[in-house]
């Protein structure tokens, strides 16, 4: 039997001539967040609020001018409108515009152990600017490794970026509205809200950096777009480099140069990050036998799906499938 027979739909049927996958919504599948804590950030002149490295973060800013630093990047100026979203956990700051930021003795740090406060308040005098902010994690570490190798540190959509950012604010305001009513649920609301927000982040994101490098190169080029596709209909074949630029309409050589410049590694590598990553994605959400699941995404034998998988997460997948939330 075909490994994507049966098991009750759980496989989807395998075909290089379906229709084209949406390469976005394959990727962001293994985004899945938790919503911490909603707070606001008030900021009177000379502030200097530093994040340690601890949670995910979100800010719509809805008064004034904010400068963000992230390690040694130039200042980040965010204004009123304007959604910066931080998908990783670093150190950054949200600072009072100024050139002598990086001379400033005065800081407010927030600890390893996240923001704690309602509101976070740092200056002095009247508050000249304001962020209604969320503090997330993602939840499937494990399974989310490739996708988030493929994704900046932060994203920041300008107020005047179509009408996203106008979207967000809005959408933004739900967690306002729950945070406040407190009513039953309200802590799985706060979690999808903010999960919208995110997606529709990296949706903007992506729709502005077409032709640029990594999973966004390839949906800018039909010719890897059409390889991609098919490889991720069907991750057990045992795909060569050959067929892949077959199927992109593109000689070996030239295939494999286009693909590496698109996507950030070459073809075969990529097929194996896709691989485990789509299995890590049925061993968190599915109870079909690890076996088959190995079987599925093209290994002969759960040995050695074991020992690939373990290789690159450092965890089995029996112990995936047990440390998963039921």
């Amino acid at each position: 039997m075909s490994p994507h027979d049966g098991n009750n739909g759980v496989f989807a049927p395998a075909s290089d001539v379906a229709t084209p996958t949406d390469l976005l919504s394959d990727i962001l599948r293994f985004v899945q967040l938790k919503g911490e804590r909603v707070f606001t950030a008030e900021c009177a002149p000379g502030f200097n609020i530093v994040f340690q490295p601890s949670s995910a973060c979100l800010h719509v800013v809805q008064e004034g001018d904010i400068d963000v630093y992230i390690e040694d990047d130039p200042p980040l100026r965010l204004s009123r409108g304007d959604v910066f979203v931080l998908l990783r956990p670093i150190r950054y700051a949200l600072a009072c515009p100024s050139k002598s930021w990086r001379q400033a003795r005065h800081e407010l740090v927030v600890d390893g152990s996240g923001v704690r406060v309602d509101v976070l308040r740092d200056g002095i005098g009247p508050v000249r600017a304001r962020t209604l902010s969320a503090t997330f994690q993602f939840e499937n570490g494990c399974g989310l490794q490739p996708a988030m190798s493929l994704l900046p540190n932060y994203i920041h959509v300008e107020k005047n970026t179509d009408q996203s950012a106008v979207l967000i604010r809005d959408v933004a305001q739900f967690l306002v509205y729950e945070k406040e009513a407190q009513e039953p649920g309200a802590a799985l609301m706060i979690s999808r809200v903010i999960d919208i927000l995110v997606i529709r982040c990296i949706r903007t994101w992506s729709k502005l950096q077409g032709g640029k490098q990594g999973w966004i190169g390839a949906l800018a080029d039909a010719r890897v777009s059409r390889a991609l596709s098919a490889l991720h209909r069907n991750p057990s074949r045992p795909w060569s480099v050959g067929d892949l630029a077959s199927i992109a309409g593109m000689s070996r050589s030239r295939f494999a140069e286009v693909f590496l410049a698109a996507v950030g590694e070459p073809p075969l590598r990529y097929l194996h990050g896709w691989r485990l990553a789509v299995a890590s994605d049925l061993l968190r959400k599915s109870n079909v036998r690890i076996g088959d699941i190995a079987r599925h995404v093209g290994y002969d034998s759960e040995a050695a799906f074991s020992r690939a998988f373990k290789t690159l997460y450092g965890l089995s997948p029996s112990h995936v499938r047990s440390s998963r939330t039921n």
